[in-house]
């Protein structure tokens, strides 16, 4: 249907990251309304077709789109034995991964279960940049 191009998928939910506009938080949501994300050889999420980036700010904070894609909150690496933590640094220099908070907002907070804890639940913490060609939702305007 399109141009090959990557969704942030969440597997324990079955969910994609979403953005409503550019004022409001990226959330899950259905993968069919999921826009088209790269992955660069630089370590970015970039939503394809704009300058838009993935990044941190702080721990407990949203994760949030911006045009300034150089520091090291813009840059993710899976981590963790499963390859499924997508971990960046914040600005005070501590690691953190994309999470999923209750009311389904994409948080970045402290990465969990990344030592063998048997009694650790790392699913909200789960993501994976899945290859899709459905036609995505990338037209959409920036208001």
């Amino acid at each position: 249907e399109a141009n090959l191009h990557k969704v942030i998928f969440h597997p324990s939910t079955g969910l994609c990251v979403l953005r409503k506009s550019l004022t409001e938080p990226l959330r899950l949501g259905a993968c069919t309304e999921s826009e088209a994300w790269s992955y660069t050889p630089q370590k970015t999420l970039t939503l394809k077709g704009t300058y838009f980036c993935l990044q941190a700010i702080e721990l407990g904070k949203p994760a949030k789109l911006g045009i300034i894609c150089t520091g090291s909150n813009s840059k993710w690496q899976t981590i963790s034995d499963s390859k499924m933590h997508l971990s960046t640094k914040v600005n005070n220099g501590s690691t953190a991964c994309l999470d999923v908070d209750s009311d389904n907002s994409i948080v970045t907070n402290s990465c969990k279960c990344l030592s063998r804890d048997d009694t650790c639940d790392p699913g909200s913490q789960w993501f994976k940049l899945v290859d899709s060609t459905r036609s995505s939702s990338s037209a959409k305007t920036f208001n």
